[in-house]
């Protein structure tokens, strides 16, 4: 089978999820027993076994090109914070993530060879998420406490029920399972759980601590290329990565007059609505960030623990103290502070921050922790000196001084150099008056 033809097909069948796939290297390989994703460096790979693509026929190819597609669109390299977990517990997640995707694969164009998970397979309703699946799985869900073994009956059936909020009856609970039944002897389905009265121990043998029994559960694909252990700054790139691809892909559809897939408009949607940074933040911040971290430390598989050989290390998140100025004059209107708090949303992974609300006097101050404060403070004149006057009588406690603006005031002449200037988009755009003291400016878009 020429792969690469059914690559083609694969971009005009599905326009968008073709986009995506002509940004993948495509690499032939038999490292690898199928198929599957992965990230190296700035790139996005897609590896495949040959010996593995040719025993399928076209249809099949399609889907699963769809399936690897889908695992890149919903970001799944770095879904789990947690990585040092069981190897039968990574197997679970695994699944779950499958059920998720597979919800917008067409199941009867596949092989049955080809294997794969399918939520309706555990009787899982259709497009709970991920994490939904997962918890569904493992803990099992609460309303049906008394139908999952685990639940004080070692003897009872480890049926999946339909989701939250949709509780089965013991008849439809045992119908249920006599399909399971059937349903494994053809080589599909979670089989139905035998009684173990030694079940306590998390994620041993082949059932979840909630009685679901995955030992013929196998994904299409292999995600032994996911990166792993990433830090925070390197999520965030990923992340970003991945939603740049998306708004691209959907852009590129949408001038070529086609249809952006039902499951990828509500995310590109957010992706959109998000404030675009006005600068680079990761550069900004390692100028200043230095030597101090938070006291926010896991363990890391890729740092070996100085004291305990073959054991995982400590890894410290390193993380800026920034204080934050936010002019809230008369003269700035809602909407910039609006721009203003986007724009701290936007960063605010990288550093933890301080805000001072100032007019003409400092009026107002707190820790940032996500959301904007509801009520401003302020409404009168601009000076600026006031928050200058905080850093530099503060320099041990802030890496830098974060001014948001309008710029319609003096600037101050002891500016420290460790200032940047975050101007409105309605501000005043003369770029030299910031300059004092090599404080730096930037200056946010009008949007269009």
């Amino acid at each position: 089978m020429d792969f690469e033809k059914v690559c083609m097909m694969f971009s005009m069948q599905e326009p968008f999820y073709g986009i995506l796939l002509s940004s993948v290297d495509r690499i032939p390989t038999d490292k690898v027993p199928t198929l599957g994703v992965g990230r190296s460096g700035n790139v996005f790979k897609m590896y495949y076994n040959p010996d593995f693509i040719n025993q399928f026929n076209t249809d099949t190819i399609l889907s699963l090109l769809k399936h690897e597609m889908l695992h890149i669109a919903f970001n799944h390299f770095s879904i789990w914070k947690k990585q040092d977990v069981s190897e039968f517990e990574n197997h679970v997640r695994n699944c779950a993530e499958d059920m998720e995707i597979n919800c917008y694969i067409d199941r009867n164009k596949i092989e049955k060879k080809a294997g794969g998970i399918f939520c309706e397979d555990f009787g899982l309703a259709k497009s709970l998420g991920t994490r939904e699946y997962f918890r569904l799985i493992w803990k099992g869900d609460p309303k049906q406490e008394e139908q999952q073994s685990g639940s004080g009956n070692p003897n009872s059936q480890c049926n999946g029920g339909q989701g939250p909020g949709q509780v089965q009856s013991r008849q439809n609970n045992k119908q249920s399972n006599q399909q399971n039944s059937q349903q494994n002897q053809n080589g599909n389905g979670n089989q139905q759980c035998q009684s173990n009265q030694n079940s306590g121990s998390q994620g041993s043998g082949s059932t979840t601590p909630a009685g679901y029994d995955m030992s013929n559960s196998q994904p299409f694909d292999d995600h032994s290329m996911w990166p792993d252990d990433l830090s925070d700054d390197e999520v965030e790139q990923l992340t970003q990565a991945v939603n740049d691809l998306i708004d691209f892909a959907a852009a590129e559809t949408e001038k070529s007059r086609g249809t952006v897939p039902s499951e990828m408009v509500g995310k590109i949607e957010q992706i959109r609505k998000k404030p675009k940074p006005v600068t680079d933040w990761k550069r900004y911040f390692r100028r200043y960030v230095g030597n101090e971290f938070t006291e926010d430390i896991r363990k890391s598989k890729k740092r070996e623990s100085r004291r305990f050989p073959d054991s995982p290390g400590n890894r410290h998140r390193r993380k800026a103290h920034i204080l934050v100025a936010i002019d809230t004059s008369g003269s700035v209107s809602m909407p910039e502070y609006l721009e203003f708090f986007g724009q701290i949303k936007s960063l605010s992974d990288r550093a933890t921050f301080h805000v001072v609300e100032c007019d003409t006097k400092i009026a107002h101050e707190y820790d940032f922790k996500g959301k904007p404060n509801q009520v401003l403070h302020g409404g009168g004149g601009t000076d600026f000196q006031p928050p200058i006057n905080m850093f530099l009588n503060n320099r041990r406690l802030y890496e830098s001084l974060i001014y948001f603006t309008d710029g319609y005031a003096p600037i101050p002449h002891n500016t420290p150099k460790e200032t940047l200037w975050v101007i409105s988009s309605n501000g005043d755009k003369d770029r030299s008056k910031y300059k004092r003291n090599g404080a730096k400016v930037v200056f946010i878009p009008k949007k269009d």
